[in-house]
């Protein structure tokens, strides 16, 4: 199916995933990815999204996560990938700014996911 007519299934939010207690190795999770500074537009700009469960990484560039026609960004991923642990994402976005070497800020934020169990 070309892009626009593939049907789009739901998101794991910030909001509902800290009512979940957990979930199980082979969960496919879906979460959108939101970054906010000042100058910073997750379309113009660059970030990556790091997967880890402390033992385990994967960092997603911005142009392997899914962008809907609405410019929102998801990071979709196989728990097997990490095995048991708390999955932290972590979203590194590069902000342009004159007063840094280069013209860019560095910005990391940190949000904690979801417990994965056997």
């Amino acid at each position: 199916m070309p892009p626009s007519t593939r049907p789009r299934g739901g998101c794991n939010s910030f909001i509902t995933f800290k009512a979940m207690e957990g979930t199980y190795i082979g969960t496919k999770l879906k979460y959108q990815v939101t970054a906010s500074s000042s100058g910073f537009d997750m379309v113009e700009n660059d970030f990556t999204v790091e997967i880890t469960n402390g033992t385990k990484s994967r960092v997603f560039a911005k142009s392997e996560l899914v962008q809907d026609e609405n410019n929102k960004f998801y990071v979709c991923f196989d728990t097997r990938d990490f095995g048991i642990g708390q999955l932290t994402m972590i979203i590194t976005a590069f902000v342009p700014d004159l007063d840094f070497d280069g013209g860019i800020r560095t910005e990391v934020e940190k949000k904690e996911l979801i417990y994965v169990k056997n």
